[in-house]
């Protein structure tokens, strides 16, 4: 049975026995300790032998960006937390099972709290129809180490009930980003149906997400036989970004502006879901433009 005492240690008399004790002279000592030195349920020094190496209370792995599934270049996340703090050397490493395959999640932070993360990016092929599992034994050391914090107790890494299995909030689709274009959208002309020299054409690409914008994106405009690129002006870290082209002379269509389902370019910049590095898809889908008759 595991030391214990809630209230603390007592040293009371009668403690003090067995063997002899005697002074230098050969003068038996007394061995009676008197109530003014007794210590009584010291508080400062309670005892919980239970407490030993820290153990794994909960596992948990963050939500998608979009719905169920991780895309491609999506960061996944697994929380490791222990019933003690504890300190951290190297990079331990979480085995996540994705469909067939093993994907290690490396250790990112935590050094010195309860809750350390995990974190592994969904790279091209990445399947996981039924959802991500842990194993129980999938902490693993990796030449590091994983110790009560302010001590040399090694944790102890199995993860027991807390191993997660196939959990169908958290599938992996990396064949593409689940970031994706919901809409695309023209202002109107200052007058009637057609824009003129000098008008600011602006086209408003929304996504499912908020998104985060890096140098300068383009979105090509097909007027008549033309291509005109309008130029990524405002909305970053939200979820619709605005794009802008001024009509120059000579610039015509009668049957209005198209956008088409690759209009979308990054020309050297980012465009990625805020505060990650997941890059969005750029393809527009079904929400390209088709001669759009109220924006000649």
């Amino acid at each position: 049975m595991a030391d214990g005492d809630t209230d603390g240690i007592s040293i009371r008399d009668g403690a003090l026995n067995g063997g002899t004790l005697e002074s230098v002279g050969g003068t038996a000592v007394n061995r009676t300790i008197s109530s003014s030195i007794e210590i009584v349920n010291s508080a400062n020094h309670k005892v919980d032998g239970s407490r030993g190496a820290p153990g794994v209370t909960a596992v948990a792995l963050n939500s998608p960006l979009v719905g169920d599934a991780f895309g491609l270049g999506e960061r996944i996340e697994a929380t490791v937390t222990f019933n003690r703090a504890v300190d951290v050397t190297g990079t331990p490493r979480v085995a996540l099972t994705i469909g067939s395959n093993t994907r290690q999640a490396d250790y990112a932070t935590g050094h010195g709290t309860t809750a350390l993360v995990f974190r592994y990016t969904v790279v091209s092929g990445d399947a996981d129809a039924d959802g991500i599992s842990i194993g129980a034994t999938a902490l693993a050391l990796n030449s590091g180490t994983i110790r009560v914090s302010g001590g040399t107790t090694n944790a102890l890494l199995g993860l027991g009930s807390h191993a997660v299995s196939n959990s169908a909030n958290h599938k992996v689709a990396g064949g593409t980003s689940r970031i994706t274009v919901s809409s695309v959208a023209l202002n109107s002309p200052v007058l009637g149906d057609t824009f003129e020299r000098g008008e600011v054409i602006e086209a408003t690409v929304t996504f499912s997400v908020a998104m985060d914008v890096t140098g300068a994106p383009q979105l090509a405009l097909t007027i008549g036989a033309n291509t005109r690129q309008a130029s990524y002006a405002t909305g970053d870290g939200t979820t619709s970004l605005a794009f802008r082209y001024t009509v120059v002379s000579g610039d015509a269509d009668t049957d209005g502006i198209s956008i088409g389902g690759s209009a979308l370019a990054l020309n050297s910049g980012t465009i990625r879901a805020s505060g990650t590095t997941t890059d969005a898809a750029l393809g527009l889908g079904s929400s390209a433009i088709s001669n759009s008759a109220n924006h000649k």
